[in-house]
């Protein structure tokens, strides 16, 4: 299960006109990019439990994505972190174990490993764990030798730094959902988490990969650029089929059937995604560009983040730190001042 059923307040307003899930990871949507790394980890089926814009959801994803079975579980009202889990209880099965995801979590987290040291365990839950400088912003944990949970503090901000934190990745065994209240809104994290912990039934995972949480705009950003950087990412598309006019900076990343006019420039640390139009003698760098926007001649996009379906009318010019909302229009000539926030 993948919990998707917030309103993404903290990435708005990119998040107005498009769910968290649909948000493009280096030009991949995240959904798309969870699912194939879930089906690495042999899960054939995943249940989206939304909420906020869930008819996008369901027109974009369909039945399958990233070679993986899809279905839907929609809440009428919010249900928290764990609501949901009883909701979808059908859906999920009474015999084997689980895994539930945070929505805006991009990782390589060993999935086969973690279910197999769950299963070992006995235990009933099994929480990956990942180490950060500052746990102040995340669910801090404290384990024993064996790497039983001893203490689950949630975004409190109790303990020190550096520490081991909640990397939203987790293991659940079918009996924890009678724990868990029908109909009602609650917590994973300060509601049922501490009472496994208080009966030692809750194993940890330490994780060494990359992890990354993007329910930030600016966490958004650090994730896409230092992954573009991790994959050296060329094109979504063959160079053949793209039109050879427009000059790139690696490291850069342009979608299916973007398309660069004569004179442009587009990077370092770029990402375009599908169907992105840059005009003639335009420049964008240091910036992520959703689908379908259209970015007008001798235009200039510098450190910024912009919707999809947006048009930036010729010659303006987006300042550093700028956010443009999805479905915007940017007429010719602007100037957008440094660290502007423009809604639709």
């Amino acid at each position: 299960m993948i919990l998707a059923g917030g309103f993404a307040t903290r990435l708005r307003p990119l998040s107005c006109s498009k769910p968290k899930l649909l948000f493009p990871i280096v030009g991949v949507p995240l959904v798309e990019s969870m699912a194939r790394w879930l089906g690495s980890g042999g899960v054939d089926q995943v249940v989206l439990a939304v909420n906020h814009l869930s008819d996008k959801l369901k027109i974009e994803v369909g039945q399958s994505i990233g070679g993986v079975r899809v279905v839907f579980s929609v809440e009428e009202a919010p249900l928290g972190t764990a609501g949901p889990i009883r909701l979808a209880s059908n859906l999920l099965g009474k015999d084997d174990p689980f895994f539930v995801i945070n929505g805006d979590i991009v990782s390589n987290i060993d999935l086969v490993g973690m279910l197999a040291l769950h299963k070992s365990s006995e235990a009933d839950a099994t929480i990956a764990l990942v180490s950060v400088p500052n746990p102040s912003q995340y669910g801090s944990v404290l384990t024993d030798s064996d790497g039983i949970v001893s203490k689950f503090d949630e975004k409190s901000g109790s303990f020190s730094s550096p520490g081991l934190v909640n990397a939203g990745v987790y293991v659940l065994s079918p009996r924890v959902m009678s724990s868990i209240p029908i109909g009602k809104s609650v917590s994973l994290e300060r509601e049922v988490f501490p009472r496994l912990v208080e009966n030692g039934k809750m194993q940890s995972w330490m994780h060494h990969g990359f992890w990354y949480d993007i329910g930030r705009v600016s966490e958004y950003v650090r994730t896409n650029k230092e992954l573009l950087e991790r994959q050296e990412a060329g094109s979504g598309e063959s160079e053949r089929d793209r039109q050879k006019v427009g000059h790139i900076v690696r490291p850069a990343y342009l979608g299916s059937k973007s398309r660069l006019g004569v004179g442009s420039e587009v990077g370092p640390f770029t990402i375009l995604s599908d169907n992105v139009t840059v005009g003639d003698s335009a420049t964008v760098q240091n910036s992520i560009v959703f689908e379908e926007t259209t970015i007008g001649e001798k235009a200039t996009i510098e450190d910024a983040v912009i919707g999809e379906r947006v048009v930036i009318g010729r010659g303006s010019k987006i300042g550093r730190g700028s956010i443009i909302a999805g479905q915007s229009s940017i007429p010719a000539r602007s100037v957008v001042p440094p660290d502007s926030v423009i809604l639709c």
